[in-house]
Order: C-alpha cells, then structure tokens, then sequence
C-alpha cells in the first residue's frame, strides 16, 4: 500500500492517512522504459521551440501510455508572455478531460517545473510529474544556484498531492538547451558563459 498523510487546513498532521494500493503499477523496468520513450518527445518538442526562437522546454500528458496532448515553449519575455511548456500544456488540457483521467495521467516535461508551473500543473489535478533535467542541472545555465525545496512536502500541506520523479535521461536533456533562442551553441560553452557571469557576480 501506499501510504499519504492527511493535514488540516492550517498545514498540521491530523494523525491520518490515506492509501491506496500499489497492485495496478507498472513494473518498474517497463515504466522506466516508458518514462525515456516520452522523455524523449518532451526533447524533440523543446528542440522545435529553441528552434522557432523560443526557450527551449517541452512537455506532454500521457493516460495509460497513450499521448493526450503536448505542448512547446513559447514565452516571449518583451511582450510579457509567461508561455512555458507545462503552463501551455495545462491550457490545452483545462475543462476538456475529466478529474478521474488527468488524476491517472502522467505530465512528463523536459525540464523540472517552476513553482508557477507546478502551481498550475496542481490546478489541473495533475498527481504524477516526470522531468528530465533537474533543478540542479538546469542551475549550471543560470545565474544562481539552485534552492533545495521540498516541493512535494509543501504541496501536501496545501491538500495536493503530487509526486515528482527524475532526472530521466538527464544528461540528453541538457543538450537540448543548445538550441535556445534559435542560435545552436555548444552545452560546454554555455556552461562555461554561466560560470563566468556567476565568478563575476560573486557567487
């Protein structure tokens, strides 16, 4: 069994849980196998929008291994359009599938969400979240390290439950990050661009 623990509304352990049974999982070897074939596709989506000028993120839902829907970046920062993949891909999926079938989907997306897009992935319903590129990696490309948060422990005092696995195929997934902004450039030099703004910076 699979066990929750149940909190009030005031974030507080009430003492109970809530299970259910793990008997209808995957095995682990097939789910994983799972996992890197969609991983994959998040790749190629994030591709095609690094590609067409945007960041590079893409993320799909999948109930019962089949594809529901998928979503590319398109945030465009000068017109102040948010646009990131998940945030999309909630947008596609709001009020066009039922409760019981987005709580038994799996949202995959190339890259750990951010706290706005793991707020609207929760509004979906959304309890399983597969990412490929962790916070921490995806730190190596921005100006400030990454901040441990127990992401999934504060969800579950708001009354959400969800769960968040990877990196998958991490190593794969930070490739895809030379294709942002349209222009290829090598990992490696991104990577040592970053180093250097943070050394100035003083982090």
């Amino acid at each position: 069994m699979e066990t929750w623990d149940l909190y009030d509304e005031q974030g507080n352990k009430t003492g109970e849980t809530w299970e259910r049974s793990r008997a209808y999982e995957i095995p682990e070897d097939k789910l994983n196998m799972d996992h890197e074939k969609h991983m994959k596709r998040c790749y190629e989506l994030a591709v095609q929008a690094g590609k067409k000028g945007f960041d590079t993120f893409g993320a799909v839902l999948v109930h019962n291994g089949e594809t529901l829907e998928e979503a590319e970046n398109t945030a465009d920062w000068n017109k102040g359009l948010f646009g990131h993949a998940e945030f999309n891909l909630v947008h596609k999926c709001a009020n066009r599938y039922s409760d019981t079938i987005l709580k038994e989907s799996t949202l995959y997306t190339s890259c750990a969400p951010c706290e706005r897009c793991l707020c609207s992935i929760a509004s979906l319903g959304v309890e399983n979240v597969v990412f490929g590129v962790s916070y921490e990696a995806f730190s190596k490309l921005t100006p400030n390290d990454a901040v441990p948060i127990d992401r999934e422990g504060l969800l579950q005092k708001l009354g959400v439950r969800m769960k968040l696995t990877g990196p998958v195929l991490e190593d794969e997934g930070m490739h895809v990050f030379e294709w942002w902004g349209g222009e290829y450039r090598p990992l490696e030099e991104l990577i040592a661009e970053m180093a250097e703004v943070r050394s100035k910076a003083g982090n």
